[in-house]
């Protein structure tokens, strides 16, 4: 952290932390200790380390340039492309419980076209032998 300090001009790290002249001073010459709160900001300003403010959950994640690395994903986001993933995340939820009732009205159907079915299979057969009753009967009465 001293190498940072001392690599920073004072005027940007009392932009950055807020505290007076006198005391960033001390803090590069190495006569007083540098807060922790200020340790934080200037590595989470400077470094873009997110995990210097958020903790260890945000290790690997930084800043820089006006965007969020992440460890999984080769590219920075913009802070429109993360709000744009909470209205994805809402999106896909809306997007499964459709699905969910979907599914739901494709198992109704088919239950309603196998009882369907099983009905046609009835009839049909029904139509069979009303049709070869139909024909004995036909042949019984044609002899005489």
């Amino acid at each position: 952290m001293e190498d940072l300090i001392k690599s920073i001009d004072c005027q940007e790290i009392e932009r950055i932390t807020g505290e007076n002249q006198k005391t960033i001073k001390q803090w590069k010459k190495g006569t007083k200790k540098i807060s922790e709160s200020a340790s934080r900001l200037l590595r989470l300003y400077i470094l873009g380390e997110a995990s210097a403010l958020l903790g260890t959950d945000w290790d690997g994640h930084y800043f820089k340039n006006s965007l969020l690395y992440i460890p999984e994903w080769r590219r920075g986001l913009s802070p429109h492309e993360i709000r744009a993933l909470f209205w994805q995340v809402q999106q896909v939820s809306s997007l499964k419980r459709e699905i969910g009732m979907l599914k739901k009205d494709i198992e109704k159907y088919a239950e309603e076209i196998n009882a369907l079915e099983v009905k046609a299979d009835f009839y049909k057969r029904q139509l069979i032998l009303e049709s070869r009753f139909g024909l004995i009967l036909q042949r019984s009465f044609s002899k005489y």
